[in-house]
């Protein structure tokens, strides 16, 4: 049943080789032809809208003014130098010193294609007339027959390399730095939970083409077919072998599309429908427990309507009308009267990442508490724990986990099952590092060089940025929300200097805007209101974030900046 799926723009899309518009335009430099008069009249031009480009910069950056702890708000400024520098030029040499470094030339122009309000304004106006005219997408985005949308790391993760391939995984290793190959993250992870008597079930989900990649062809008649990476049916076998439980979903939502003919994703976005998730979440709630007689009642319905994930990544204005807004049906879970929780005293854990979130995570756009979890504990009539988070889905949640044991927290103290879910593309782009399950001492009994404000009280701090984690740029990435970290030296609360260091989380992206946070960089100085992240965790660990690269730093409280 594995069928490779035929590539929509018909040429291949191998995860490395892919030419970026830049590298495409570097490769064409020299090879072009103009007649004289048209060379001097793009040039022209070309200088017209680079000034009008950096003047409009200029202009709304006054407008646009961040605070003085946040970077510069034209990505302009950082080449110029400053008056003291030129007052102490002295010789030609001294002047030539002073000029931009090519690698700082490089991230103002790509800070400036990013934030450039002729760019904000004109880019969404194009993306729509290709859509419109075109029924074209763009570097995220594929637009398929029917009008449905497809992320394009799905296709990549369906059409590209084998994820076993070992030329794959030491490409990866050589350019991303990450551990490529999952078998062995899987094996150790399964391993240290049978050493405490937990039972593992992995369950990874389908993505959207795999199911419903005849939405694709180039004909009227569906070809159906449960698609597949090429080295999918091997990993399973694998690990089955290795007495690995895995549910595999796919055919499960596949036999449903058969009998149905409804879609068993959502049309604008890269998740499943609720009623698909709720089946999925019954089926593994059976491999838990046997099935209950009768079934659990469905919880009352509830009408949702939103955009998808991947309309954002097309990047048209919040105004288009091209692609309407989706209407489904959710069943929130209630626990009485209340709003279903998560049970840290539960016997079964779930790790979750998106697939788990969407109709539970309310700034996802589809509503709450209808979620995988919330069902799975519907479908097997007990609590359930819950760690889940957002993207990822191939270290994040193991790393939660290990984080909340390494602080002497154990999440995994009375559990019998450990329900492992992750979207069926981390086997080809996730980080499969290992990640030992140790239970440390809590942190109050540890001497630590990191000032966080008390439990359930705010605090005025300020500090010197020493060290940011990575944030992603708007568009490129399916969720409208991102949390970075920041590190902070000499530190003062509330006038009183308190020395050492501040770990802080605070939000680098708002509904695919970039905060003022995400522009800072070591040496600025920061003044900010925090809480300690404890206060906030329920409310804000499922959404997408970065880490700092010092792994250690994860052991030590964190605060919270709003």
């Amino acid at each position: 049943m594995n069928t490779p799926l035929a590539d929509p723009l018909q040429q291949p899309r191998p995860t490395r080789s892919v030419l970026s518009r830049e590298e495409e335009a570097q490769r064409d430099l020299g090879t072009s032809i103009f007649a004289p008069g048209a060379r001097f009249l793009l040039l022209f031009g070309f200088l017209i809208l680079i000034c009008a480009g950096m003047g409009a910069a200029w202009i709304s950056g006054g407008a646009r003014a961040l605070p003085r702890e946040d970077k510069p708000a034209s990505p302009c400024a950082s080449l110029f130098p400053s008056a003291a520098a030129l007052g102490q030029v002295r010789s030609p040499g001294d002047l030539w010193r002073l000029l931009p470094s090519p690698a700082a030339t490089r991230a103002a122009e790509k800070a400036l294609e990013e934030n450039s309000v002729l760019v904000g304004k004109l880019r969404p106006l194009m993306q729509s007339f290709l859509v419109r005219v075109f029924r074209e997408g763009n570097q995220q985005v594929v637009i398929a027959r029917g009008g449905g949308l497809f992320f394009r790391k799905d296709l990549d993760y369906v059409n590209g390399k084998s994820f076993l391939d070992t030329h794959h995984i030491r490409e990866r290793f050589v350019n991303e730095h990450v551990a490529g190959d999952p078998l062995p993250a899987i094996y150790e992870f399964q391993k240290e939970l049978a050493a405490r008597g937990i039972r593992l079930i992995l369950v990874p989900v389908p993505v959207k083409p795999c199911v419903e990649g005849h939405q694709l062809g180039a004909t009227q008649t569906p070809g159906f077919h449960l698609r597949q990476n090429a080295a999918f049916a091997q990993c399973l076998d694998t690990l089955r072998t290795r007495g690995i439980e895995v549910f595999d979903a796919g055919p499960l939502l596949f036999e449903r599309l058969k009998k149905s003919a409804r879609s068993q994703y959502l049309a604008t976005d890269t998740h499943w429908t609720p009623d698909a998730m709720e089946a999925v979440a019954r089926a593994v709630a059976g491999k838990i427990l046997p099935p209950k007689n009768p079934p659990p009642e469905a919880p009352a319905g509830l009408s949702v309507r939103a955009h998808g994930d991947t309309v954002a990544l097309l990047g048209l204005s919040k105004e288009q009308t091209v692609f309407p807004a989706e209407s489904v049906e959710i069943h929130p879970v209630l626990s009485g009267a209340d709003r279903w929780q998560s049970s840290p005293s539960a016997e079964v854990l779930l790790l979750g990442d998106s697939f788990s979130n969407i109709y539970s995570l309310g700034q996802m756009g589809w509503g709450e508490g209808a979620g995988f979890a919330e069902q799975l504990s519907a479908a097997l009539g007990q609590p359930v724990d819950a760690i889940l988070r957002n993207s990822d889905g191939a270290f994040a949640t193991r790393q939660m986990l290990q984080q909340e044991l390494a602080l002497g927290r154990d999440r995994l103290a009375g559990k019998k099952v450990v329900v492992w879910e992750f979207a069926v593309r981390e086997l080809s782009f996730g980080d499969w590092k290992l990640l030992p399950l140790k239970l440390g001492q809590p942190l109050a009994s540890v001497a630590s060089g990191f000032y966080c404000p008390p439990k359930g009280k705010r605090v005025l701090i300020e500090g010197t940025v020493v060290g940011v984690s990575s944030v992603p740029r708007p568009g490129s990435v399916p969720y409208k929300e991102h949390i970075m970290s920041v590190r902070l030296a000499d530190v003062v609360a509330e006038g009183a200097r308190v020395g050492g260091e501040c770990l802080v989380y605070t939000w680098s992206m708002r509904e695919q805007q970039l905060s003022g946070a995400a522009r800072l960089r070591p040496g600025d100085h920061v003044r900010w209101e925090v809480c300690a992240w404890e206060d906030v965790q329920s409310t804000r660990e499922k959404f997408q974030r970065s880490e700092l690269d010092d792994p250690a730093v994860l052991l030590e409280a964190f605060a919270w900046f709003e």
